[in-house]
């Protein structure tokens, strides 16, 4: 391939995000490299692209990091939000593909919106949401889940309860006094010790939910993604 070649904004793009993905890949092979950002923005400017797209970018990398942080006290995410621009509109025909991928993988038939000017697919049994706004020739993509981490807390009162039973019935079954005020006096921390093992439980459990949720729904929006991206085929002549 000729290194002449000229490539226009989406290329550029996108060869910069692979190179990145690549150079990432590559692990401890490379020097780690960080760059503030108006050292992004003295890069960008050279490729004649403005500053302004470098805030927005930015500002969307936040959002994401925001929502897809891990919640240190439930062991494991609650929120989770995959989101890519891509070029042109997604005419209804495809955006029924991008559903239908969601419908597969989640066993969700959903429900189909329009609200605002954008169209949201929001499914039955979870909070997932995919959204679909075009603005200037672009389109974008956004699929996010808010999920409730309730069964770490469960576990905690649920560990705290049975410690607090199992003291409890210690001091029915035993004789003696002095045992029995004994386990009375230590109800208290049997309850707590039960309430944090049950706690460390949950936490670990969420952990294996909200990873599966995740893998689950990046798996998917990649395909949504691909979808998005494919080029249109052009319908074929008619037979003379």
């Amino acid at each position: 391939m000729s290194g002449d070649r000229r490539y226009d904004d989406r290329e550029v793009g996108q060869i910069l995000r692979r190179v990145a993905e690549l150079h990432a890949g590559e692990g401890e092979k490379t020097d780690a490299r960080s760059m503030s950002r108006g050292e992004i923005e003295e890069v960008v400017q050279e490729l004649g692209i403005s500053k302004a797209l470098v805030a927005r970018a930015t500002g969307e990398l936040a959002l994401q990091d925001v929502r897809n942080r891990p919640v240190w006290w439930a062991g494991g995410k609650t929120e989770l939000m995959f989101e890519e621009v891509v070029d042109g509109p997604v005419d209804d025909a495809r955006l029924s593909q991008m559903i239908e991928v969601l419908r597969r993988s989640l066993g969700d038939p959903g429900q189909l919106k329009q609200e605002a000017g954008a169209r949201i697919w929001s499914a039955t049994t979870r909070r997932i949401h995919l959204t679909v706004v075009e603005h200037e020739g672009r389109t974008t993509l956004r699929l996010e889940e808010r999920m409730d981490a309730s069964v770490t807390l469960g576990s905690a009162f649920l560990g705290g309860f049975g410690g607090f039973l199992a003291g409890l019935f210690a001091v029915v079954l035993l004789k003696g006094v002095v045992i029995k005020a004994l386990l009375l006096l230590v109800l208290g921390a049997l309850a707590s010790i039960g309430a944090v093992a049950g706690w460390i439980g949950g936490r670990a459990l969420w952990r294996r939910r909200s990873e599966g949720h995740e893998a689950q729904l990046r798996q998917a929006f990649a395909a949504i993604v691909a979808l998005a991206e494919a080029p249109v085929s052009e319908p074929s002549p008619p037979d003379e």
